[in-house]
């Protein structure tokens, strides 16, 4: 069932796409607890919510007081400007829970004016600072202008505006082993740290690579450029059978350092650093979750430091083919994780990393190395060993929910994947990872509309953390959003313009919003960089066909000295507008042993699944009836791209 983006309750709009609040057409600032226990009693009008269901909506898994919850809802109430003795919007029922008052109902667009309240909101202290923030980034506005057009380099209003006090950036590790071959140590570490402390809900992490560039320095200038209130910066020394890690952090509002320590243990004590560490700064930080909690939380899931150096390496190996779009670090990744589960069979965050390589990416790039690991029966069997085992490692956890929604895709059971996610989704709401795998979830449910909601929650998230998931583009331009795809694109490289993914998924957006000349200088960087050959190929395909070009075919025929994957030689034929080939692509494909891979071309909206009956009544099966394809914008068989005014 479709939501609608707007609940509408009189004066009081709450936009459940962009977790906003409205409040007689002016915008309302609220913690993001509140706002969630607003959308929970809204979307149950009239009706009691008890305590409980409201700690398991908003607080999954934790432990957290009732005055946590009662503190939230006096901030809501402040924010409608209600009276919890003569409530007109929230009601307490004593002892038991909450009740929102009013009728609910939902919409899909904003209106161009909103009708005043029966019973107008009174005004409070909260309004008057509401008003003066919203003066002040009129101010700051100005300012960005005068600045800009002066030629000096502008702060931005994100910058300006106070950091969250719960904030933190986790700076790279520094290597300083006495030959320096502890990068990946470093690096890794780093990033399971980060890991660990964005698994905490009340905490802001900026991403890793937010913090790739930054040296050390005056943290003062760190946490302004960042938007942090705190940062976490350490070094790693691994020497001689010993393990010493030096981590502070510091407050950078002064530089005051609020919490340090040295870890000078044997190598066997190494996995219990970085929890240390993460509970550590948790604890400082004033987190709302238990100590119980908080433990199991930061547990990764083994006690073998063999196994753990492993899944740091391959931890530190993923992160950097984030950044160069390089098959051979994906390669070195997947190595990594493969030997830390056979190391420790019971390792379930390794058991997933490494099933990531055996399935469920022949459509996205890098296909070609999985595609060279034997059929498809051979690369099913060895993906659901390890998701099976990530599955039986994991139980009691909510990443179960997560692994048993991958167990489910590959029995053809798109409902009940897309499910399993989406309740994975309430329990971790900020895990980027998982809404990533939602695209595709909707996509084989044919949702067009909830992928485009959750390429927003995509770029929400990643933007927040300071690194821009290129990922949420890509989901855009799926659902067939393309002006949502190009504003996406846009923000996302004004944030990071030498993120060559962002480079490379920005160009497709471009071109499918039709803005060529545009795209153009994007096309240029992609040549230069080192994304696979058969992605660069397939760009200046893309660019050739949006300008109209007569190149097309001589630029695809390259990809047959590439040994390029299904997937490149499948889009290349859609883009040239030769739909007969494509499907002649497919067509080894639709066999029952193979249609685990056949439904991966599900995500794209321009793929017919007419002529491959075994998977269209897999999909009548499960009530999925698939709209007819879409032509892809600006592809050589639809003629020049349009112009956008």
């Amino acid at each position: 069932m479709e939501l609608q983006r707007f609940l509408v309750a009189g004066p009081v709009w709450l936009d459940r796409r962009d977790e906003r609040l409205w409040v007689n057409g002016s915008a309302v600032r609220l913690g993001a607890k509140a706002l969630a226990i607003l959308r929970t009693l809204m979307e149950r009008p009239q009706s009691l919510v008890t305590k409980d269901e409201l700690f398991d909506s908003v607080w999954p898994s934790l432990a957290v007081s009732e005055a946590v919850l009662t503190t939230a809802i006096k901030e809501l109430r402040q924010a409608l400007g209600d009276n919890a003795r003569t409530p007109t919007f929230i009601e307490t029922v004593h002892g038991r829970g909450y009740r929102f008052l009013l009728p609910v109902q939902e919409e899909e667009n904003f209106p161009s004016a909103v009708p005043a309240a029966r019973h107008p909101v009174r005004p409070s202290r909260r309004d008057w600072l509401i008003a003066i923030a919203a003066a002040t980034i009129v101010l700051l506005t100005v300012a960005v202008i005068v600045l800009s057009r002066s030629g000096e380099q502008p702060q931005s209003v994100e910058a300006a505006l106070a950091a969250h006090p719960k904030s933190i950036a986790v700076l790279p590790f520094e290597d300083l082993s006495e030959r320096r071959d502890q990068q990946w140590f470093a690096a890794g570490l780093t990033e399971e740290i980060l890991n660990s402390l964005a698994r905490t809900p009340d905490l802001h992490v900026a991403a890793r690579t937010s913090t790739r560039s930054i040296g050390p320095g005056d943290v003062r200038e760190i946490g302004r450029r960042l938007n942090v209130a705190h940062v976490l910066e350490g070094s790693v020394r691994r020497d001689r059978g010993r393990v010493r890690v030096t981590a502070q952090l510091i407050r950078t509002s002064d530089g005051f350092h609020l919490w340090s320590q040295n870890y000078d243990r044997p190598v066997t004590g190494v996995v219990s650093i970085q929890e240390d560490i993460a509970i550590a700064i948790a604890r400082a930080l004033d987190t709302v979750m238990s100590p119980s909690r908080l433990q199991a939380m930061v547990n990764l899931g083994t006690r073998s430091v063999e196994a753990y150096d492993e899944y740091l390496k391959g931890l530190a190996y993923e992160q950097q083919g984030l950044v160069t779009g390089a098959s051979e670090n994906a390669r070195r990744s997947y190595e990594a994780f493969e030997r830390a589960r056979s190391i420790d069979p019971a390792f379930a965050a390794a058991q997933w990393k490494a099933a990531q390589d055996w399935f469920g990416n022949a459509t996205r790039i890098g296909s070609t190395v999985t595609e060279k690991r034997g059929s498809e029966a051979q690369r099913l069997k060895e993906y659901l060993l390890r998701v099976d085992a990530a599955i039986a490692a994991s139980r009691g956890r909510p990443e179960q929910f997560r692994y048993r929604s991958a167990r489910a895709l590959m029995d053809l059971r798109f409902r009940d994947a897309l499910r399993l996610m989406l309740t994975y989704l309430k329990e971790r709401p900020r895990d980027l990872e998982a809404w990533d795998e939602a695209v595709n979830l909707a996509g084989y449910n044919d949702n067009r509309k909830l992928m485009a909601q959750i390429a927003r929650r995509i770029h929400q998230l990643s933007m927040e953390s300071g690194s821009p998931k290129s990922r949420a583009i890509t989901a855009a331009v799926l659902s067939t959003d393309y002006p949502l795809a190009v504003e996406l694109a846009r923000a996302q490289l004004r944030r990071s313009p030498d993120e060559v993914m962002i480079q490379y998924q920005s160009h497709r957006a471009l071109l499918a919003g039709g803005y060529p000349d545009e795209a153009r200088p994007l096309l240029a960087r992609l040549l230069s960089s080192e994304l696979p050959v058969e992605n660069k190929v397939l760009a200046e395909l893309r660019q050739e066909c949006a300008d109209g070009g007569t190149r097309g075919s001589q630029i695809a025929a390259r990809l047959d000295g590439e040994d390029a994957s299904t997937s490149s030689h499948w889009q290349a034929a859609e883009l040239l507008g030769e739909k007969s080939r494509a499907t002649a692509i497919l067509i080894p494909l639709h066999r029952p042993d193979r249609l685990t891979t056949l439904m991966q071309y599900l995500v794209y909206p321009n793929f017919d699944v007419r002529p491959f009956p075994i998977l269209q009544s897999r999909l009548a099966a499960e009530g999925i009836k698939r709209r007819a394809p879409v032509a892809i914008p600006a592809s050589c068989g639809t003629g020049k791209a349009r112009r956008a005014n």
